[in-house]
């Protein structure tokens, strides 16, 4: 098992990527702090990993600084270090620049940018003590860019940025990988593209603009981050990993 008895924090870590990443670690022997919005939206999933000791809550809405602060002291309260952080918590807003107001804008990097940002604060003394390292859940959309989602492109091209940056300040005490999924399947993602309405509709579109003809699963992006976290990518610092099914390489 390549994370036994690691202390892992996931925020957004109660649905889609973020439970997959839940699942993952526990299965690869890690001690997980699940952290969700609320306390209810944490009891939910973890009611579904049926009283595994090694998963914990650790609410907080890390869209504020207050609950980025509460996620890791919850985290660090239940295990007493941290080895690996995964900033996965985020919103996908669909809208053009015209339709975008502040209230929009704000709530968009509140909870991708800043989010990242703040835990990464928190959580700084724990990973230094235990030469952790950190996976900042950036996109496809931060590298290539899209019409009538702009402030979501804004925000994981900054996440991006930040984590090259992180990469830069903090070596070489910790390691900061960012991880660029396209479309993966998720509620978020039905939603998001829905057409009229339809999700089906969304998806089947979404897959149609994939060179592999697909779009990814939760499982594949949760291989991908415990990979980047682990001993397996030691030498991997500062790199922002496509997982887009060929989408960056050209227009298809």
């Amino acid at each position: 098992m390549r994370f036994k008895n690691a202390a892992v924090l996931v925020t957004g870590g109660t649905r889609g990527i973020g439970a997959a990443c839940v699942r993952a670690f526990l299965n690869e022997g890690a001690r997980v702090a699940v952290n969700g919005r609320t306390d209810t939206s944490v009891a939910v999933a973890l009611a579904e990993y049926n009283g595994n000791e090694n998963a914990v809550a650790a609410p907080g809405d890390v869209s504020t600084v207050e609950g980025c602060q509460a996620a890791v002291a919850a985290a660090l309260a239940a295990f007493g270090r941290l080895d690996v952080l995964v900033n996965n918590a985020g919103v996908f807003f669909r809208g053009t620049i015209g339709e975008t107001d502040e209230v929009a804008w704000d709530a968009v990097m509140n909870a991708n940018v800043k989010s990242v940002q703040f835990c990464t604060q928190a959580a700084l003394p724990a990973l230094r003590a235990t030469k952790g390292n950190i996976v900042n859940i950036a996109s496809e959309s931060g590298i290539n860019g899209y019409p009538e989602t702009t402030a979501y492109c804004a925000s994981k091209g900054a996440v991006i940025s930040l984590t090259r940056a992180m990469a830069m300040e903090l070596a070489p005490d910790i390691r900061v990988n960012a991880l660029c999924p396209g479309v993966v399947e998720t509620d978020m993602a039905r939603a998001g593209f829905a057409v009229d309405g339809d999700e089906e509709q969304g998806l089947a579109y979404q897959r149609s603009t994939y060179p592999l003809q697909r779009i990814g699963t939760v499982e594949e992006t949760a291989a991908c981050v415990l990979f980047l976290a682990s001993e397996d990518a030691g030498f991997v610092n500062g790199a922002a990993l496509p997982m887009e099914g060929g989408a960056t390489v050209g227009n298809f």
